[in-house]
């Protein structure tokens, strides 16, 4: 399933989607009253709210899916919305903590001239920066090298902590794209010349600097996570890319997962971004600009697509 946490329209409450083949958009309460001829549980609110219901929530969204795709096109019109005239919010809890595990690729660290490090180090982004598909992204007043790093994002479905290994899939809801905005010029400590104590705060956490989405794709519809074509690009200028594959990732989602929640309990609809290939700022310090349109695409997942403006 494509889940999908969207309003009709930027100021009416949020609803739980499910996107379907065509491009269309199912209203999953709206569907589930009118194939169950009952009002929708509070789980068909938003994909956070789903995920929160557990395992129960999530057959339950299945069933109606099932409903849905036993209807023709002419039996949906009262529960569907083309995709373009909607307004798509996070597919993650709005508390969501969302960790990025940093030089998780070997060709990002190659590039950057840094050792491989031998286990995962992750920083945080709070989650009131999560800007959703289609929303423009800014260019803070405070930076001239605004970047962006496209990340497979995982979507926790249920609650753990201490989780070991073999245990982390169990704990994924599901897939997301996410796109890493950094402020490079906002790198150090301007007191401190010591180069690796990186000023993590603003450099990472400025005004909408985590675009996500558009949907989370459940866990059962990637076959294979280590085998997914990943690219960042410019529609306004395509030359420009960020190209890789999942299968580069060097410390793998298990291991993410059980150091993610060593000490730290993991709640639904939390996130984990887990790193990025080479090419940052486009490899060769081409920084985004004003009018640029930001492409994130994931095989098997979708395109999460962000206009860029500046900050006024």
């Amino acid at each position: 399933m494509k889940l999908l946490t969207f309003s009709c329209d930027a100021d009416s409450e949020s609803r739980l989607g499910a996107s379907l083949d065509d491009g269309t958009v199912v209203d999953m309460a709206l569907a589930y009253a009118q194939c169950r001829g009952a009002h929708a549980p509070d789980w068909f609110d938003s994909v956070a709210a789903l995920l929160k219901g557990g395992d129960s929530a999530m057959v339950l969204a299945r069933e109606t899916l099932e409903q849905v795709n036993k209807q023709k096109p002419a039996q949906r019109q009262g529960y569907t919305h083309n995709a373009d005239d909607i307004h798509f919010r996070s597919p993650a809890a709005q508390d969501a903590k969302i960790l990025c595990v940093t030089m998780n690729y070997l060709s990002h660290a190659n590039n950057s001239n840094s050792k491989p490090a031998e286990e995962p180090y992750f920083f945080i982004k709070m989650p009131q920066l999560m800007t959703p598909h289609r929303s423009p992204v800014l260019l803070s007043k405070t930076s001239q090298k605004c970047d962006s790093e496209i990340e497979l994002g995982i979507i926790i479905g249920k609650r753990g902590k201490y989780i070991s290994q073999e245990d982390a899939f169990d704990h994924i809801a599901g897939y997301t794209i996410c796109n890493d905005f950094s402020f490079r010029d906002r790198r150090t400590l301007k007191s401190d010349p010591n180069t690796a104590r990186l000023h993590w705060f603003t450099l990472k956490n400025l005004d909408t600097a985590v675009p996500i989405g558009p949907w989370l794709v459940t866990r059962d519809e990637i076959p294979d996570v280590y085998d997914l074509e990943i690219s960042l690009t410019l529609e306004n200028a395509p030359e420009e890319r960020q190209t890789g594959s999942t299968k580069d990732m060097m410390h793998k989602i298990p291991l993410l997962i059980e150091q993610a929640s060593n000490g730290l309990t993991l709640e639904p609809g939390d996130v984990i971004c887990t790193g990025t290939p080479h090419a940052v700022a486009f490899g060769h310090e081409r920084f985004l600009e004003e009018g640029d349109v930001l492409r994130a695409e994931i095989e098997g997942i979708g395109a999460l697509v962000n206009p860029v403006k500046r900050e006024t």
